[in-house]
C-alpha cells in the first residue's frame, strides 16, 4: 500500500484537521504533543513489527523474548520454560545441539518468530487476541505446537495481549477479563512452593511440590506476607529437625529435606503455619 493509499484509506487529512481544531479548542500549551496524542487515538493501531531474541531464564536456561510493536509503542514478553512431561502438554522448540547450552538453545523458535510468525501477524489489530492466537495455531498445524514451538507462540501471544490492553487504554488484567467475558473481577491468590520433591529436588519425596495458598488473606499484600513468613518459619522447623543440610533448596525454590513421606512434609508445613500465628 502506497503512502497516498494509506492516507486515503484512513482519512488522515480529516483526522489531522480535527486534531488541530481540538488543540485550538483546548487551548493546549503544547499543541504538537496534544495533536500527537489525539492522532494516536484517532488512527487504529496495528502490529507493525515483531522481533524475537534468545535470553536466559532465572535458572540459566535459554528461553524466548519478544518485542512486539504497534503505533502505541513496544511491548515485551518472555515465556516461562520448563520440562514438558504431560501427554497433552505443548512442546517447546529447542535446537538440540548438545554443544551449545546443553541442547537447550531456542534459535529455531526465535527464527520462526522473526520470519514466519512476524509475516503472518504484521498488520493485525492487537485487540483481536483470539484471531492472533488462531493465526499462529493455523500456521503451526501440529497438535502440540511442535512446528513453530509453543515457546515461540506463547511469547508472541503474551506480547500481543499487552499491546491489546494498551490499545484499549486499560490495565492488562482488565483486558484479559474482557477476553474471558468476565465482569466480576477477583484477584488471584498467590501460590507458594514451600517443599520440593521429585526430580527437581534430589530427595526421596515422590511428589514435585508441596504448596500453600493463603486464601484467608484480606489483600494481596497480606497474602504475600503470610506466604513469606511461613516459608521462613518452615526453614527454621526443618533446620531444627534435620540440621542445616535439610534446608537445601530444590530447582523450583522449595526447601528439599531428605524425606520420603508426604504426610511428614505436610506436618512440617503445618508446624510452620502454626508458628506464624
Amino acid at each position: 500500500m502506497s503512502v497516498q493509499e494509506y492516507l486515503n484509506k484512513h482519512m488522515l487529512s480529516r483526522k489531522i484537521e480535527d486534531a488541530v481544531n481540538a488543540a485550538v479548542r483546548a487551548k493546549s500549551p503544547d499543541p504538537v504533543l496534544f495533536i500527537s496524542n489525539h492522532m494516536r487515538k484517532a488512527v487504529p493501531s496495528v502490529i507493525t513489527k515483531i522481533k524475537a531474541r534468545q535470553i536466559l531464564d532465572s535458572r540459566g536456561i535459554p528461553t524466548v523474548e519478544v518485542d512486539l510493536f504497534t503505533h502505541k509503542g513496544m511491548f515485551r514478553a518472555s515465556v516461562p520454560s520448563g520440562d514438558p512431561s504431560g501427554m497433552y502438554e505443548a512442546l517447546e522448540l529447542r535446537d538440540g545441539d548438545k554443544g551449545t547450552y546443553l541442547g537447550n538453545s531456542v534459535n529455531r523458535a526465535v527464527k520462526n518468530i522473526n520470519e514466519r510468525i512476524s509475516e503472518a501477524l504484521v498488520g493485525m489489530d492487537p485487540i483481536l487476541q483470539s484471531q492472533i492466537d488462531q493465526a499462529m495455531i493455523d500456521l503451526d498445524k501440529t497438535e502440540k505446537k511442535g512446528e513453530l514451538g509453543a515457546n515461540a507462540i506463547l511469547a508472541v501471544s503474551i506480547a500481543a495481549c499487552k499491546a491489546g490492553a494498551a490499545e484499549k487504554e486499560v490495565p492488562l488484567y482488565k483486558h484479559i477479563a474482557d477476553l474471558a467475558g468476565k465482569t466480576n473481577l477477583t484477584l488471584p491468590v498467590p501460590a507458594f512452593t514451600v517443599i520440593s520433591g521429585g526430580k527437581h529436588a534430589g530427595n526421596n519425596l515422590a511428589i514435585q511440590d508441596i504448596m500453600i495458598l493463603p486464601i484467608g488473606a484480606s489483600s494481596f499484600g497480606e497474602a504475600l506476607q503470610m506466604g513469606s513468613e511461613t516459608y521462613h518459619h518452615l526453614k527454621a522447623v526443618i533446620a531444627e529437625k534435620y540440621g542445616a543440610h535439610g534446608c537445601n533448596v530444590g530447582e523450583d525454590g522449595g526447601l528439599a529435606p531428605n524425606i520420603s513421606s508426604i504426610r511428614e512434609g505436610l506436618d512440617l508445613v503445618k508446624e510452620a503455619i502454626n508458628r506464624t500465628g
